[in-house]
């Protein structure tokens, strides 16, 4: 069991004030199917903002709280790939990301990112403090 002094609780660095640390420190979720599975349900609520608002609502109905939004739902290409996504703090602070395909195109898109041989990598991972 977690044993915490009152007062002393750590909160998680703060990832949208921080995005240099973004791509390391949190969990990306594909909650595509369920977003689907909304949309047969409700052809009206079939978005990851709606999913996101089903989330908070659980999270209230069951622990009497909510799960602060770090960004609204926003359309990304990724790739070929069209992507709604979307960022939650959980009870701690941490980021989770939410993604939701809409789509795949069928021409190939260039992402920009050349492949890497594993070669040439100067350095470690920079300090957080």
């Amino acid at each position: 069991m977690l044993q915490e002094e009152p007062g002393t609780r750590k909160r998680a660095l703060d990832l949208m004030k921080r995005p240099e640390f973004l791509g390391w420190n949190h969990v990306a979720l594909d909650v595509t199917d369920q977003v689907v599975s909304m949309n047969e349900q409700d052809p009206n609520n079939g978005t990851l903002y709606g999913y996101m608002q089903l989330l908070n609502a659980t999270s209230w109905d069951t622990f009497g709280r909510t799960l602060p939004v770090a960004l609204e739902p926003q359309q990304k290409m990724i790739g070929n790939e069209v992507y709604e996504l979307g960022f939650l703090y959980d009870a701690d602070g941490c980021l989770i990301e939410l993604l939701h395909k809409q789509a795949e195109l069928s021409q190939q898109i260039n992402s920009g990112w050349e492949p890497w041989d594993g070669t040439g990598f100067v350095g470690g991972l920079p300090s957080i403090l």
